[in-house]
């Protein structure tokens, strides 16, 4: 019969994961929201009942010894399937799941949240909704923070998450319409006479700005570089410059369009891909079926509240079930 001590806790791996992934223990237990004292404890009780060093504890930043490297291993296939026969559970039975953690990036929840959230609520006793940038939530995904992700980042470079596609979101340039006379109303006359306002560089947002620029060929005057949708639309319209933005953030901020011009990026086809991510195997069929309610919830209701100065964007602007070729 084995030792009691022998049996390792689950939420001893779980610390344990986290500090194999960090640089030292005060970063594992700042991720985890615990003190460092707590981690160190967890940390020596694992390699008291294995008997053997996890750590390299001289190791700046820390590294893990052959037995650590190999006691990781296991303890992510264990977590994921203590997080799998969860799912597997809460799924069987008819209340559904007890909680579903969703990430939903800015940009996106401002536009739908709200009814992603409601339409949501037959699969799961809690909902919990966390918003924010692309990175954080990047993070919080693969640290099981939370349970799926609508990114416009596919991850496709992690092959333990299932992704599915759900639209297409096309870029659009804006101006104030007292520069069009002077200025003209073509991306090319846009950058070659007003200082550009861009989202920060260190965003996605920003990468696929950049992107669009060297597909155009065109230099970005950069004068202003912000993180905030609704700080660049307030700079566009008091006349600071021009930008780039997804269709889907015009959704945000009605008002802040006033005085506004909505331009096609032209020539090209320019757009960004919002899917849903979500760890292979943990959820059944659920990940499919919130798939098809974000796309019906963006054609249904979002694609209608697109500006009405714009009827092209309708066009450009629809649900998707595959990424295109790249």
């Amino acid at each position: 019969m084995l030792k009691q001590e022998k049996f390792v806790e689950l939420s001893a791996l779980r610390i344990f994961t986290v500090v194999a992934d960090s640089e030292t223990l005060t970063q594992a237990a700042e991720k985890l929201g615990i003190t460092q004292s707590a981690v160190s404890q967890a940390l020596k009780q694992l390699e008291t009942q294995m008997n053997v060093e996890l750590v390299v504890r001289r190791s700046r930043p820390l590294k893990l010894t052959a037995s650590g490297r190999v006691m990781r291993r296991y303890a992510r296939s264990l977590l994921e399937d203590h997080q799998r026969m969860h799912a597997a559970v809460g799924m069987a039975s008819e209340q559904g799941l007890a909680k579903l953690r969703l990430g939903l990036i800015d940009s996106f929840a401002d536009a739908a949240g709200q009814q992603i959230l409601e339409q949501l609520m037959p699969f799961a006793e809690q909902l919990t909704l966390r918003t924010g940038l692309v990175g954080p939530l990047k993070e919080a995904l693969l640290e099981r923070d939370i349970d799926m992700l609508l990114t416009s980042d596919p991850m496709q470079d992690h092959p333990e998450l299932e992704m599915l596609p759900i639209l297409r979101d096309p870029f659009v340039a804006l101006v104030a319409e007292k520069h069009l006379p002077q200025c003209g109303e073509s991306v090319i006359q846009l950058a070659a006479n007003l200082p550009f306002i861009s989202y920060n560089r260190q965003l996605r947002l920003g990468g696929l700005t950049q992107l669009i620029a060297r597909r155009l060929g065109i230099e970005l005057p950069i004068r202003y570089e912000l993180d905030s949708t609704t700080t660049l639309l307030r700079f566009v319209q008091n006349g600071h410059g021009w930008a780039f933005a997804p269709a889907t953030c015009l959704m945000q901020n009605p008002m802040l369009l006033q005085g506004v011009r909505i331009l096609p990026v032209e020539p090209g086809s320019h757009a960004r891909y919002i899917c849903l991510l979500a760890r292979k195997g943990e959820f059944g069929d659920l990940p499919r079926q919130i798939a098809r309610i974000c796309r019906d919830i963006y054609s249904q209701q979002l694609v209608p509240q697109l500006p009405v100065a714009a009827p092209w964007l309708a066009e450009q602007a629809y649900p998707i079930e595959e990424l295109p070729a790249l």
